[in-house]
């Protein structure tokens, strides 16, 4: 509780106090209100998450990694947002790592990394990292598999990618595309010559609305930008999250991921934190954890309907 009995502003109230009474607090974590179970992320190192992913080896495990020029490291945290520790990836940089996604393959734990962020559309190729879910232990955790990926039309700039174990495969959806574009690549491609497949649009993502323009002029007409994707594990769910809101899709037997992220969604409305970046969906799907690349570094815990 801050000293003093005016509230003009928290920095102008910490200055009076100190001056005039010498009494020093500390500053709350001004953490944005909104739906859901917003907490504060206690890793000082995780100060700009750009991928999350819900671990299918810990129920109470999240791993969220920062983004472009970071160190090569995923960090872990229960869902209090308190740290668990942190695992050095070996041998690989981040050059611009983008999303992360957990996953169960041939009944081991996975994890997928993303370094697919490529804002100018210029890198030659992408990297997907897939590796065994680490336990926290000393020591880094090995790499299983390196995909260097193309798109088979040109380099894109990608920041949401979501794994579907049962097709073995990942999906890649593109965020300064209008309307983004969905492509494929198989987890069993030639590890050097690995190409992302076209195979269409999605254009169910509600575009930018006058008021969001309005109301930032110069970052609002982003506001529908993809920024991090995540499958259900039974196939059947998807979250796509923007920096407005996130939208969940529900998919039929047999119905590809294409037609059914072209469903009209289910908008789910999250806090409007400064830069959302990174979510993901746990494992039954019917709740999802959403971060902020901003400081205060922050998540909130989501029910899905």
């Amino acid at each position: 509780m801050m000293c003093g009995e005016h509230r003009i502003s928290s920095l102008l109230l910490a200055a009076m106090t100190l001056a005039l009474t010498g009494c020093v607090q500390s500053e709350p974590i001004l953490l944005p209100e909104g739906p859901g179970r917003v907490v504060a992320l206690d890793n000082p190192e995780i100060d700009e998450a750009s991928g999350l992913a819900v671990s299918r080896r810990h129920p109470d495990r999240l791993w969220l990694h920062n983004d472009s020029g970071g160190a090569a490291a995923l960090f872990a945290v229960n869902r209090q947002g308190q740290s668990q520790g942190r695992v050095e990836l070996d041998g690989v940089q981040n050059i611009d790592w983008e999303d992360m996604d957990a996953f169960v393959l041939d009944a081991e734990p996975m994890l997928l990394v993303a370094d697919v962020g490529d804002n100018n559309a210029v890198r030659p190729f992408v990297m997907l990292h897939l590796l065994n879910e680490p336990e926290l232990s000393p020591g880094g955790a090995a790499v299983r598999r390196s995909l260097r990926v193309t798109y088979e039309d040109g380099p894109r700039d990608c920041e949401a990618v979501a794994v579907d174990a049962a097709d073995a495969a990942v999906y890649l959806l593109t965020k300064r595309d209008t309307p983004p574009r969905l492509y494929r690549v198989s987890l069993g491609a030639n590890p050097l010559l690995a190409s992302a497949a076209y195979l269409g649009t999605v254009e169910s993502i509600p575009p930018p609305t006058t008021e969001d323009i309005l109301e930032d002029p110069r970052n609002g007409a982003y506001r529908s930008q993809p920024t991090a994707m995540s499958f259900s594990a039974d196939g059947r769910r998807a979250l796509i999250v923007t920096y407005k809101d996130a939208y969940l899709y529900r998919r039929d037997v047999g119905q590809t991921w294409l037609d059914a992220l072209n469903r009209s969604p289910q908008r789910i409305d999250i806090p409007q934190f400064a830069q959302t970046e990174a979510g993901g969906m746990t494992p039954d799907g019917r709740s999802a954890f959403i971060a902020s690349e901003q400081l205060p570094a922050a998540m909130v815990e989501t029910a899905l309907p």
